[in-house]
């Protein structure tokens, strides 16, 4: 398998991440010494729910960076690791393209959506719902949101068919999938008529052998295909 990853970006969103951490800790505190001075001095109450609001948004922000582009193993890393024993005509693109996650095999495209959450998680055609419990409510900053794993790779699918149709004719374009997959061990899924195909971590290897057996994209194609998708990076 060969990834074409794109690093600038991994860099860029990880010094956001270590930049906005102080931040948020000092609104925090600021908004907690106001708050003490409100006691006494009404006209710092308006300040502190200023401080405490702006600490609340760079928490969540701060949160989302972190847990994406700075805590490993990346959706990035995880895919490489279980693609690594493939051979040379699976190409994995990691952010160098309109989705996230997008995978060239020797017959069709995946825009994968990489899920890390842990939990019971249901999935009932296109609504995914995590339950809800205590140990998540805590950990309410450091867990990056479920989000609508279906649009999300159908809206990649859709983005990449676009991209594509620049330089392929209908009859040259190959098949485009869209695949939710949950990487976390601990992670629990009760899955009923997904909409799009739901995976968990231990079944990708297979579902990917047993789906890409025939060889149906052309050398031609392939270059193409990976010249778009993979820019500068490719």
């Amino acid at each position: 398998m060969k990834a074409i990853t794109n690093t600038d970006i991994i860099e860029s969103r990880a010094r956001w991440a270590r930049r906005i951490a102080p931040l948020t800790l000092l609104f925090l505190i600021g908004g907690l010494i106001t708050n003490f001075m409100s006691l006494s001095r009404p006209e710092y109450f308006q300040p502190t729910l200023l401080l405490l609001a702006l600490g609340f948004v760079f928490a969540t922000v701060s949160s989302y960076l972190t847990a994406r582009w700075v805590r490993e193993p990346r959706a990035d890393q995880i895919l490489s690791n279980l693609l690594k024993k493939f051979s040379n005509d699976f190409i994995l693109f990691n952010y160098t393209g309109p989705a996230p996650h997008i995978l060239l095999t020797p017959t069709r495209l995946y825009v994968i959506a990489v899920k890390q959450h842990d939990g019971k998680i249901s999935v009932k055609g296109r609504r995914f719902a995590r339950k809800f419990s205590w140990k998540l409510f805590f950990r309410y900053f450091a867990d990056e949101g479920l989000g609508a794993p279906a649009s999300e790779t159908e809206n990649g699918v859709n983005k990449v068919q676009k991209l594509l149709a620049q330089e392929l004719s209908p009859e040259e374009m190959p098949e485009i999938h869209p695949l939710v997959l949950f990487t976390n061990k601990a992670v629990e899924l009760d899955i009923d008529q997904p909409a799009v195909p739901v995976l968990r971590g231990s079944e990708f290897k297979t579902f990917i052998r047993e789906e890409n057996k025939q060889k149906r994209i052309s050398n031609a194609q392939r270059q193409t295909i990976t010249r778009l998708l993979g820019g500068q990076w490719a």
